[in-house]
């Protein structure tokens, strides 16, 4: 298989978790060497390996791979839990679409999508701040001109500790929303606003940011492909 080199050794044993009749839901298997679980595999119905996750002393440990009718969509290599290096994603054809580098689980984590399943627009759909394995900052949801927004959150350490955003298709706010949310907890706006005054880390509420347009960080816009003032 193009791509793929699997992380998990050849000598492991194999367990699996679940079966069902072919036509239906796929099983998971896990693989031990040592008395150690190694690794975990998903199987589709027709047995075809679906995903796959390299363990050591319990953690993600080596490359995780996401793989879609016998072809490898994307591979993102992991150290002591943590990803780090270059992440890849193809198209189902097998094109490069994409890719991503993280440090110990610092970096900017993109996912990219095209208008049809192979030989579509590749435009960037995702976008999402991580800190030590750790949503860390803003995670944008973009439409197709990737410009404006499908939805907005904003997390500190795992927490949401922003405002969330979601907007409908002709770029109106979503009923609900904003919503404010300060360590996990969803508060009201006025609670907000005031929590602003003594908590640096959250996103000051502007009324221009209800609307879904966004002037992206430099990191983002290299992802797009445009430069800083387009």
């Amino acid at each position: 298989m193009k791509h793929y080199r699997s992380s998990i050794p050849s000598s492991a044993q194999e367990q699996m978790l679940r079966t069902r009749p072919r036509g239906q839901e796929g099983h998971r298997a896990e693989y031990f060497l040592n008395g150690e679980v190694v690794g975990m595999r998903q199987f589709d119905a027709s047995d075809q390996l679906q995903f796959e996750r390299p363990l050591r002393n319990g953690v993600t440990h080596g490359t995780v791979y996401s793989i879609d009718q016998g072809v490898v969509t994307f591979a993102e290599p992991y150290r002591n839990g943590l990803a780090h290096g270059v992440a890849k994603q193809w198209s189902i054809d097998g094109e490069l679409i994409g890719s991503y580098t993280m440090k110990h689980g610092t970096g900017l984590d993109l996912w990219r999508c095209q208008t049809n399943l192979a030989g579509g627009r590749v435009y960037l759909a995702e976008a999402r701040q991580m800190k030590d394995g750790n949503w860390h900052g803003f995670e944008w949801w973009l439409t197709q001109d990737e410009k404006t927004l499908h939805s907005e959150h904003h997390f500190w350490e795992n927490s949401q500790h922003g405002i969330e955003r979601h907007w409908n298709s002709e770029g109106r706010l979503r009923r609900g929303f904003p919503r404010y949310w300060v360590n996990n907890r969803q508060v009201s706006r006025r609670q907000y606003v005031r929590a602003c005054t003594t908590d640096l880390n959250l996103p000051p509420f502007r009324e221009s940011d209800n609307l879904p347009k966004r002037k992206f960080p430099p990191a983002v816009l290299e992802a797009i492909g445009r430069r800083v003032g387009e």
